[in-house]
């Protein structure tokens, strides 16, 4: 089973074109989901196969959507790929000064053949809405704060769909205590988490629960994680654990410097602490990678796949101001190569608490996408290519 938890990505500031086949070496534990792969402490290694088909239709229903969208809400209901809101440049490019769009329709997607999904909507939200989390429950989704036009949201929203699966049914559960956008999430057992994002419109690195045993308790704030806040960060359960990487601080003045991480930590809800684990490190190369503005979700018992995200050194010259690369006002021009977003496909082994990476792809190199998982494949939807330029392009990546 996989379980499904995303952030998002914005830079602050069709027909199935090709079939890639990647034969990869895959240092894993055996699994459900991955039964060819073993575990590599004095065992065999077998390799796993990974497939990665691009998938075309996007919804078109809203003017613009069409286009692409980041950040938005995603995840399966009953084996039914649905998606909401989200937001694009639909009109002058985000280079030009342009207003960003953010959209409200409930869309689910159903297979037309093996390359194409047809759209239908289903719904919408209260509101226009972007850069919250989706997380995934039986027979429901679950969507947590984002932000719109007017600023950021706090409320929580448990989407259903009726006994034809044609319409949607929104119901509302407690809100957080605080807005919250660009933070990630997952689902432990009967809970709810959600960790770091900007809270009431100032970056964090807060932990908030929800017990949906006993929702009617609302939000509870965990222990924070210690150090600099981590805005757009990735987060996926695992075991008996909260898995959190990556996440980037802007300045806050003398007393925090701008910053994107490459760390990560795990949370264990039991005792209430954290803990230092692996940073993602590409082991033929031995590079450090940031996860932020990427994208992670649970895979059989024991790994965590993660796609996508920014380039450490470019986002931070950005995000710092020194602008040491390309001037300010050229830094939202650039050809698509030149942000080299992470096209790789990592993935975290919580057993031996390293990691592997399974393949690279430039569908995947992406920010701001969202994740969605059923069996052995998982679903790349949307994000941008560069800052302010979103691809309507899904990507299916299976795992055999």
């Amino acid at each position: 089973m996989l379980l499904c938890g995303k952030i998002f990505h914005d830079l602050y500031i069709m027909k199935k074109s090709s079939l890639v086949v990647l034969s990869l070496i895959a240092t894993v534990i055996t699994g459900g989901l991955l039964p060819a792969c073993t575990s590599s402490f004095g065992q065999a290694v077998t390799s796993c196969a990974i497939r990665i088909e691009y998938i075309s239709g996007f919804p078109d229903y809203e003017p613009g959507y069409s286009l692409g969208v980041s950040a938005c809400y995603a995840g399966f209901i009953n084996d039914e790929l649905i998606i909401a809101g989200g937001c694009n440049f639909p009109g002058i490019p985000a280079s030009g000064g342009g207003e960003k769009r953010f959209y409200k329709g409930i869309y689910r997607g159903l297979p037309a053949n093996d390359s194409t999904l047809t759209w239908t909507q289903i719904g919408e939200l209260p509101v226009e809405a972007a850069y919250g989390v989706t997380l995934s429950l039986p027979h429901k989704l679950i969507f947590v704060g984002g932000n719109h036009s007017v600023g950021g949201l706090s409320t929580t929203y448990s989407l259903s769909l009726n006994a034809t699966g044609d319409a949607a049914i929104l119901d509302t559960l407690p809100a957080l205590p605080f807005a919250l956008d660009n933070m990630a999430g997952a689902v432990l057992g009967n809970v709810l988490y959600v960790f770091g994002g900007n809270k009431a419109g100032v970056p964090s690195a807060s932990l908030f629960s929800l017990s949906m045993e006993n929702p009617a308790e609302g939000w509870k704030e965990e222990p924070a994680l210690p150090g600099a806040p981590r805005v757009q960060p990735v987060c996926t359960a695992q075991e008996d654990a909260l898995y959190i990487w990556g996440g980037f601080s802007p300045s806050l003045g003398e007393n925090q410097e701008a910053m994107v991480a490459t760390d990560g930590y795990r949370y264990l809800p039991a005792s209430k602490t954290w803990e230092p684990v692996s940073a993602p490190v590409v082991p033929a190369t031995g590079e450090l990678l940031t996860l932020t503005g990427g994208a992670s979700i649970a895979c059989s018992d024991s790994l965590i796949l993660c796609v996508g995200g920014v380039n450490k050194e470019i986002f931070l010259d950005a995000i710092s101001g020194s602008y040491s690369r390309v001037t300010k006002e050229n830094y939202l021009t650039q050809p698509v190569s030149w942000y080299r977003f992470n096209n790789r496909l990592m993935v975290y082994d919580i057993h031996r608490n390293g990691w592997d990476e399974w393949g690279q792809s430039s569908g995947l190199a992406r920010a701001g996408a969202a994740l969605a998982g059923r069996q052995q494949e998982v679903f790349v939807i949307g994000g941008e290519t560069k800052p302010g330029i979103r691809t309507a392009q899904i990507c299916k990546i299976v795992i055999e």
